[in-house]
């Protein structure tokens, strides 16, 4: 049995404008698909929680963040999206009963339905949140019923994961008393973010990125990944998670060696994993970056993620060596993913007409882990538990369709105990069985540079 309770709010701030980079960013891949991108969670609720509080909550965020009450105008002279900020609005909470099921199940189903659905950009409010309650409801108010979890699923076009991570962040601000703010918002808010944009000093840090572009464009290999995949294959595209205790103390250990991060040390494995298997070297791989080098946009509750590409030669090459080189090209990297989606792709065009023909720039690597992951200094764990992890992890097909996706895209996510990677591939171009062996091989490399300082790529000059 599901209830819903109405949510009435108000914010300072509305109009309507052009869309950030950020946004087009994410626009350009939903009009390729037809398909809403999302984001979100489930969180499990102290003791006491009721779905009033949920309400607060939900009244609260949608008030303070203009990016919550943004949706898609297509009123404009060309017909593209702009963006509007309204000042207040009212959106649902739906307040779903367990009864006799473990609430955690009801939760996670609720967050698949949510992701299931697409967004109606807009009509519809980005954000779809719901508590699970228990108990007899007998004499009980919906909103005083006892609430054991927390399902919120965002509309990425509004949110990206470090928006999500400033979202919960500003929750501190808010009093549980009366659901106030006790503190100023200054982050930058999405109107005046594409104002920004249009600058020209903004400009001309675009136009940098987008020499950088073209620079890697003209220089990476013009051969294709041609795995053997049957190109009959539908539902074409598949997503396979590999979950990997194994992969999480190795890179731990390697990290803990070279004194780095462990981020490095995933691009550098999925990087020589690539060229071992089904790719090339040098390996081209855009990254995602979060865009937020300004202190104002630190606590941005917004869509500022971009991709950028990076070439990483692990030939001849130590493991270790192959971090140093991963850690160096990211940083470069990150100064090149500010730039006009637009204007990037005009250039794409340019250079691929040029050449005589695109070059493939299809293959990705997002590591969406918390930058809190790092906070405390990296235990190096034995080669004996290393060792002993190595085959307990296990991979599950979780989604076949035909929409239009990336060749090769690979999440990076902490789940307890592992680290789970999330491969996205194009069964034309690579098999099933490859894009899993390409999963495990992941996992060897890490394993054998933890076990081996000394241990080689393995890919020849």
């Amino acid at each position: 049995m599901t209830d819903t309770i109405l949510v009435d709010f108000r914010g300072t701030g509305s109009g309507t404008g052009e869309l950030t980079w950020g946004q087009r960013t994410v626009w350009r891949v939903v009009a390729k698909t037809g398909r809403a991108e999302t984001m979100g969670g489930i969180v499990a609720l102290p003791p006491g929680s009721t779905a009033g509080d949920a309400v607060t909550v939900l009244r609260y965020v949608m008030g303070r963040h203009q990016s919550l009450r943004t949706r898609l105008s297509f009123d404009a002279a060309d017909g593209g999206p702009r963006q509007r900020v309204s000042e207040s609005g009212q959106i649902a909470l739906e307040v779903v009963e367990a009864g006799a099921e473990d609430p955690a199940a009801v939760a996670d189903r609720v967050k698949k339905a949510y992701e299931d659905k697409d967004f109606d950009h807009e009509h519809e409010w980005p954000v779809r949140m719901a508590v699970v309650v228990t108990g007899s409801a007998d004499g009980v108010a919906v909103a005083d019923r006892r609430a054991t979890h927390s399902v919120a699923v965002y509309n990425h076009l509004n949110i990206d994961a470090h928006g999500l991570e400033a979202l919960v962040a500003d929750l501190s601000t808010m009093d549980p008393a009366t659901g106030e703010p006790t503190a100023e918002l200054t982050a930058t808010q999405p109107l005046e973010l594409a104002a920004q944009q249009r600058q020209p000093a903004v400009l001309r840090n675009s136009d940098a990125a987008l020499r950088y572009w073209e620079r890697v464009l003209r220089t990476v290999s013009a051969k294709r990944v041609d795995g053997t995949a049957d190109e009959t294959r539908s539902p074409r595209w598949g997503e396979v998670e590999f979950t990997s205790p194994a992969s999480l103390l190795a890179t731990r250990a390697v990290a803990a060696r070279i004194g780095t991060d462990t981020s490095p040390v995933l691009l550098a494995a999925y990087a020589t994993a690539l060229a071992r298997t089904i790719g090339n070297n040098p390996v081209a791989v855009q990254i995602a970056v979060n865009n937020r080098f300004r202190q104002s946009l630190l606590g941005s509750v917004c869509t500022m993620a971009q991709t950028c590409p990076l070439l990483l030669d692990v030939a001849g090459a130590t493991f270790d060596e192959a971090v140093h080189r991963a850690r160096q090209a990211t940083m470069v990297t990150y100064k090149y993913a500010y730039h006009d989606p637009e204007r990037r792709a005009a250039m794409v065009a340019a250079v691929a007409e040029d050449l005589g023909g695109p070059v493939e720039m299809d293959t990705y690597f997002n590591d969406r882990r918390p930058p809190a992951r790092e906070e405390r200094a990296i235990v190096a764990p034995s080669a004996a538990e290393i060792e002993a992890a190595v085959g307990r992890g296990g991979h599950e097909w979780v989604r076949w369709d035909d929409v239009d996706g990336a060749l090769l895209y690979l999440d990076v996510d902490d789940v307890p105990d592992a680290i789970r990677f999330t491969l996205t591939g194009d069964t034309h171009r690579a098999s099933p069985d490859e894009l899993v062996g390409l999963l495990r091989e992941i996992e060897t490399v890490l394993v054998a540079a933890a076990l081996d300082p000394g241990a080689s790529t393995g890919v020849p000059s």
